[in-house]
């Protein structure tokens, strides 16, 4: 008890509710030892995460990349991997590619990063990973975009291939792809755009000066930029561009929240884009990109032009498939929850803004009820009802919003 106690009162911030993943030497000075004053571990000096062999042989982590925010685009791979794991290690900016019907078992363990708050290190994630691997655990690492671009997934994997824990890597679709395409931007196009540029933009500003060579990227006329966590850094990346001869007239845009309903664009040419952004109030995660592709935007934006976009509605399990598409068809975002609602749908749930819920019977409104009360549940959600026994339900427990959506009399 007193161990335990030791460990809770390190590891737990009771407070902010926050925890940290313990290293070895905490490990160490928190557990009795023998009657000589030391105790048996698996580690070794050399390599303190060293497994030991039966250890080495059950456990096994997947890295698999979450793309960037739809859940439609984690691949079939990706999702058995989570569905079929013990543990899900993930990130704040996967939340919304967590399947729902995950195991109800199966352990959740955020690590997420936002922009200027890392609360879990990398070395504690990569600890973490270790220790549930040698547990005998199945993982699923659910890296926010794709585990190899910009996003550590190489040093996790670094980390369990000294540990001796067996790995493997599920690539995504990637943001750099996918938001300029959901913003309608090729980011080829023949004979016009023949080369793309992956940078992390903050490397403009960074001491020391930017690894990146950016006079050479502002004068490839024939190429895509596309820049990750670009919003602070912008106008410091756009100086850079300009300086070293990219016409102010380049087309360019600035992408928010790209694939999914929160999704926002800003476009201008390159010397306005800072000005526009800063106007629009975008916020990370953005991505900009900057080429003469951007110019086909306006007439290939299929995804800004869905007529719901922006809507985020739940709807029980179970109901009709040709429903759930004709809603995303329009641009809606689609958030299907099993009932009884799992701790995997509950962090999906919370991961946006909801704006509405369809509920087919006065039941799945009863089971809901409670879920009302966490984040991102405001009393501005519209209770959409096929039933008029949902409706008269909903409209009991207190729904400020009910809209009674009935069959049409045949």
């Amino acid at each position: 008890e007193r161990a335990f106690d030791r460990f809770f009162n390190s590891t737990v911030d009771a407070r902010r509710l926050v925890v940290h993943v313990p290293g070895e030497k905490e490990m160490e000075a928190w557990l009795p030892g023998d009657e000589g004053g030391s105790r048996t571990t698996h580690a070794t000096e050399s390599s303190p995460w060293k497994p030991d062999e039966e250890s080495a042989a059950s456990g096994f982590v997947s890295l698999v990349g979450a793309g960037p925010g739809d859940a439609g685009l984690l691949t079939v791979k990706g999702r058995q991997r989570l569905l079929n794991a013990d543990a899900v290690v993930y990130d704040h900016l996967a939340e919304t590619v967590i399947p729902c019907d995950l195991n109800r078992d199966v352990e959740l363990h955020p690590v997420g990063k936002k922009a200027g708050y890392h609360p879990v290190p990398q070395e504690e994630i990569n600890h973490l990973l270790i220790r549930l691997a040698q547990q005998g655990k199945r993982v699923a690492r659910l890296k926010g975009g794709d585990p190899y671009v910009f996003g550590r997934g190489g040093e996790e994997a670094q980390a369990l291939n000294k540990a001796g824990i067996p790995f493997e890597v599920i690539p995504c679709v990637t943001a750099a792809t996918a938001v300029p395409g959901y913003a309608g931007i090729p980011v080829t196009h023949r004979q016009e755009v023949v080369t793309v540029s992956l940078v992390t933009a903050h490397e403009s500003s960074k001491v020391g000066g930017p690894q990146i060579r950016w006079d050479l990227l502002a004068q490839d006329k024939h190429s895509t930029l596309v820049g990750y966590m670009g919003v602070t850094s912008l106008p410091e990346t756009v100086n850079r561009l300009l300086t070293a001869g990219m016409d102010p007239e380049t087309p360019s845009a600035m992408i928010e929240r790209g694939t999914t309903s929160r999704q926002r664009v800003v476009r201008a040419g390159v010397a306005d884009l800072p000005g526009a952004v800063l106007r629009s109030g975008i916020r990370p995660p953005a991505l900009f990109v900057i080429g003469p592709a951007v110019k086909h935007a306006e007439q290939l934006d299929w995804f800004g032009s869905r007529p719901l976009l922006g809507e985020r509605i739940l709807i029980p399990a179970g109901g009709e498939q040709s429903v759930v598409e004709a809603l995303e068809m329009s641009g809606v975002e689609v958030v299907e929850v099993p009932l009884p609602v799992s701790s995997a749908a509950r962090i999906v749930v919370s991961a946006a803004p909801l704006t509405g819920c369809i509920f087919r019977t006065a039941d799945e409104v009863e089971a809901l009820e409670d879920e009302r009360a966490l984040r991102n549940w405001g009393s501005e959600v519209v209770a959409f009802c096929v039933d008029e026994g949902a409706a008269a339900r909903a409209r009991d427990l207190g729904w400020a919003r009910v809209e009674a959506v009935l069959d049409a009399p045949a």
